[in-house]
């Protein structure tokens, strides 16, 4: 009876839930939650910061296209006598004035103003991007953190049976070799601990990168990857594609590429220049020279367009254009090829959590519950006990491994359509 007690009171200790080892290895860092941790990352991100600038390139560039030609003064002398024989000095002054005809300043804005669409759309996709990344990273430490949590609970209980056999040991209800079975497998997962929580390091690490050097990788990342919906709507996330921001970007760099063309076509019509002029002849130093006086005239410049013959420039729009609408063929088969993927991926992710919620880990939990109470009857051996405990955390590790796949999964579907807002819920 009293072997008995004593084995009962190991099925007691091995019972014992995971949330109390999860509680004594809770750390002091401040917790931090998933739209908290997102909301920093975008706010503080580096890279981000460095593609923003590329909006303010790109509008100081339509200031660029607004200007002018700039026009000519001409200010001298066009005659002085250095014979000194009574020819008059003559000085004056003339305006050339050049106008752009066929369009052209117009042309140029719209196709800075093409840019500037373009690198709002590319900061977005580089949002979205560092979006994905920060929940990807969010989820990992998540995941790993719990992983820790599920093998701490294990050693402990594994711990908890070595000192129980120590005590039969001495009582001699158990051989030595029992013993030393139980202390080989605390210390094969104490190795198991020591890894995860490697593991976990190197996730909090990932998730300070994305804060900027500044930041410390000290998160204590709180959620739960059990909570996902049940169902997606397909039919809307294949109908969010065209506002994808890299779809519209590749779509914004086809109206560029147009308006491309159209400016090459405008700088093929001449340009002519409008001039204005004044001249004033000193009066001559003899006494029958000619009187002072002054003179306007007037010009019109017309280049000779031989240089219109060539016409490199308008076939590279062109080619452009052609290359820009395929690039956003591509970019759209790949972005609904993506969203496809991530759709199978997520189908694929809940239907083994299904599998665990249905049964398989409960059953897991039931199995070891029965060996335990077999191994106190004297029904089942330490062996069996500890297999049954290894198969138990073998599959809550394999349960983790399918709620992170499955968060994973619908933040790429979230990113594959191009959603502004978080499928996941944490």
């Amino acid at each position: 009876m009293m072997a008995r007690a004593r084995v009962g009171l190991v099925a007691l200790l091995l019972l014992v839930g995971a949330g109390a080892a999860a509680d004594e290895s809770k750390d002091a860092a401040p917790r931090l939650e998933f739209g908290e941790y997102l909301r920093r990352v975008l706010a503080a991100n580096p890279d981000l910061r460095a593609a923003r600038a590329s909006i303010d390139i790109a509008q100081a560039q339509i200031d660029v296209a607004k200007v002018f030609p700039d026009p000519e003064v001409t200010v001298g002398v066009s005659q002085y006598d250095v014979t000194r024989r009574g020819n008059p000095t003559m000085a004056g002054a003339q305006l050339s004035v050049p106008i752009e005809l066929g369009g052209k300043r117009h042309s140029r804005v719209a196709v800075a103003q093409s840019g500037l669409g373009a690198a709002g759309c590319d900061y977005e996709d580089a949002t979205r991007t560092l979006r994905g990344l920060a929940a990807d990273a969010f989820v990992d430490a998540l995941y790993a953190r719990m992983v820790v949590a599920q093998k701490e609970s294990a050693l402990l209980h594994l711990q908890r049976l070595v000192t129980v056999n120590e005590r039969r040991l001495a009582a001699g209800d158990i051989a030595q070799v029992d013993l030393l079975q139980s202390r080989v497998e605390a210390q094969q997962f104490q190795a198991d601990v020591m890894a995860a929580q490697g593991e976990l390091r190197a996730a909090e690490v990932a998730m300070a990168q994305l804060l900027g050097p500044e930041a410390e990788p000290t998160f204590d990342v709180v959620g739960d990857l059990k909570s996902a919906p049940l169902a997606l709507d397909v039919p809307r996330l294949l109908a969010a594609l065209e506002q994808r921001p890299d779809v519209r970007a590749a779509a914004t760099r086809v109206q560029g590429a147009e308006r491309q063309i159209a400016s090459a076509e405008a700088k093929r019509v001449v340009d002519i220049s409008l001039g204005a002029g004044w001249q004033h002849s000193f009066a001559a130093s003899l006494d029958d020279g000619l009187p002072a006086a002054d003179f306007l005239s007037g010009s019109l410049s017309v280049p000779l367009p031989f240089s219109r013959i060539y016409k490199g420039e308008l076939e590279a729009a062109r080619h452009t254009h052609r290359q820009t609408q395929s690039q956003l063929q591509a970019v759209r088969a790949r972005a609904q090829g993506e969203l496809r993927k991530a759709l199978a991926h997520f189908q694929a992710a809940s239907g083994r959590v299904a599998l665990y919620d249905q049964g398989t880990l409960s059953d897991s939990l039931s199995v070891l519950e029965k060996i335990l109470y077999s191994y106190q009857h004297g029904d089942a051996t330490l062996v069996e006990v500890l297999i049954a405990q290894r198969t138990a955390s073998a599959v809550h590790l394999a349960y983790l491994d399918a709620l992170a796949d499955r968060a994973h999964a619908l933040i790429a579907v979230g990113q594959a359509a191009g959603l502004t807002e978080d499928l996941l819920k944490l």
